[in-house]
């Protein structure tokens, strides 16, 4: 995309760790060395790493300034919005950040977040892929450059077999999904790509002892109680706070995994299947 609106196409990437990239184009075609992005104080643009992480980019007029602001999909996170205060060509980040929503109040979750025309209306739609959950689209019901969203509804199923035997080939998308619109084929309809991470395992170690399961039952139980409480909680810090706990409960809980696991990415291409034919 053209951070600055100077007609040459840069990039913008988020990290694992919550910071945000930019490579600017230069006049020759290279990029220039990569700068991180900047709040409206100076102070890195990055978001809090205990509850918001592994983020992705992407710019949109979410407030019909006509300048571009920043989406944010994160893991297990809701998608968030950081307003651009500045102008199209100087963008400038606010400090403070917004939850995306639909207009029922449904906070949108996903690992990334991408705008794309999905239903050929005219109006750019939300395609967000899930940390678990599959891809849902999320139609604009409001202006190409004031958006409003519609209830999720799912275009590609969660793969309840995630995690693969060694050597196997998944029947669907993983986890961590990544997704991007494009007309792949050239017949003028939208057709969807998504990314995803599976994890293919084998079992190593010797079998945990009934004390050990019980043990680690009872950290995932309390590892989804605090998540519950992240989910419902307002204050920043205190959510901040229960991350943390929730990680060092993590580190206890992955103690007693007996698998060795090697993560393997695939990309998958869905066609749009065309329209079915009038009836006569």
């Amino acid at each position: 995309m053209d951070y600055d609106a100077d007609g040459r196409l840069d990039i913008v990437t988020g990290s694992y760790t919550g910071e945000f990239y930019l490579f600017l184009r230069q006049p020759d075609g290279a990029f220039a060395q990569r700068q991180l992005l900047v709040d409206e104080t100076g102070a890195t643009l990055m978001m809090p790493f205990d509850t918001i992480y592994s983020v992705t980019a992407e710019l949109v007029d979410m407030d019909a300034d006509g300048d571009l602001d920043l989406v944010v999909g994160a893991r297990s996170a809701a998608v968030q919005i950081v307003a651009n205060v500045g102008t199209r060509a100087a963008p400038k980040w606010s400090k403070e950040r917004r939850e995306l929503k639909t207009e029922g109040g449904e906070v949108i979750k996903g690992s990334n977040a991408h705008h794309a025309d999905w239903d050929g209306d005219g109006t750019a739609d939300l395609i967000v892929g899930g940390e678990h959950d599959g891809v849902r689209w999320y139609r604009n019901v409001g202006a190409k450059d004031a958006p409003r969203y519609a209830a999720g509804e799912v275009l590609v199923r969660p793969n309840s077999s995630a995690q693969q035997a060694e050597g196997s080939t998944p029947k669907g998308p993983g986890s961590r999904l990544k997704v991007h619109v494009t007309d792949w084929d050239q017949d003028g309809r939208a057709d969807l790509l998504v990314g995803d991470v599976t994890w293919q395992e084998s079992v190593t170690g010797p079998p945990l002892t009934p004390a050990e399961v019980k043990e680690q039952e009872a950290l995932q139980r309390q590892m989804q109680e605090i998540a519950d409480k992240i989910a419902a909680e307002k204050d920043e810090k205190v959510r901040a706070e229960l991350g943390k706990a929730r990680k060092e409960l993590s580190v206890k809980y992955w103690s007693y995994d007996r698998t060795k696991t090697h993560t393997h990415g695939w990309v998958w291409l869905y066609r749009r299947a065309p329209a079915p034919a009038a009836p006569r």
